[in-house]
């Protein structure tokens, strides 16, 4: 893909995600500058829409993302933090409890934490998960309900997913949840007691730049009780 493309994508994308509305070429020209006219703009979108980045709801609309263009999404902001991502922590006595609200809390999402060495899941958070998405079908609200009732079934398969320190999962393709409407930050941590796999949930217009950071500053100084030690890289 051309820079330039890749930047109007971006641009598009994020926007979408800050105020929910579907994104014209001439807000984009508006409120970017990327060297070219509205009418050029149109034609990077309607290309872009072609190859499955973004969705026109309706003729004439702006547009919104696809999966895939979450997907794009996704990868950039990950890139753009490779120390994030790469870097594996070591947690010793940590409150799972506090960090799981935390998370909820800080991002507005559902916050999930899993132990599965000590068969514990703590899960924070299921009102900022429902009030987070605009439901179009009842459909929708009993496949929710479903995904947290089978959240504790599902996460004990996260490790084998979860292969980078950090990841984001969009749509369907979650290992935790059926929605096609939900995404899933996920960071692997590690503890005395093994593997701890920490999450937020949340709709496809989460701040993902946020929930990456927030998941990233994960530490026991924040969280712990005293015996708590420091993380070693």
């Amino acid at each position: 893909m051309k820079e330039r493309s890749e930047d109007i994508l971006e641009a598009a994308i994020e926007s979408f995600i800050k105020f929910g509305e579907p994104i014209s070429s001439s807000w984009l020209y508006k409120q970017y500058s990327f060297g070219i006219k509205p009418a050029m703009i149109r034609h990077e979108l309607e290309e872009l829409t072609e190859e499955g980045f973004l969705e026109q709801p309706y003729r004439s609309s702006g547009r919104i993302p696809s999966d895939f263009g979450y997907e794009f999404f996704a990868e950039k902001v990950l890139s753009r933090n490779p120390e994030i991502v790469s870097n594996s922590i070591l947690v010793k006595y940590s409150n799972w409890p506090v960090i799981t609200g935390w998370i909820a809390n800080e991002l507005d999402t559902l916050g999930v934490l899993s132990q599965p060495s000590e068969r514990t899941i703590y899960k924070c958070g299921l009102e900022n998960l429902i009030g987070g998405l605009s439901w179009d079908s009842p459909s929708e609200i009993k496949q929710i309900i479903n995904d947290f009732e089978e959240i504790d079934n599902r996460v004990k398969e996260t490790s084998k997913f979860a292969q980078n320190c950090i990841s984001i999962f969009i749509g369907e393709k979650s290992p935790v949840t059926k929605s096609k409407n939900l995404a899933v930050v996920m960071r692997t941590c590690h503890s005395d007691n093994g593997p701890v796999v920490i999450m937020a949930i949340g709709s496809k217009r989460m701040n993902y730049k946020k929930a990456v950071k927030t998941l990233a500053d994960i530490y026991p100084r924040k969280f712990s009780h005293r015996k708590t030690e420091r993380i070693k890289n």
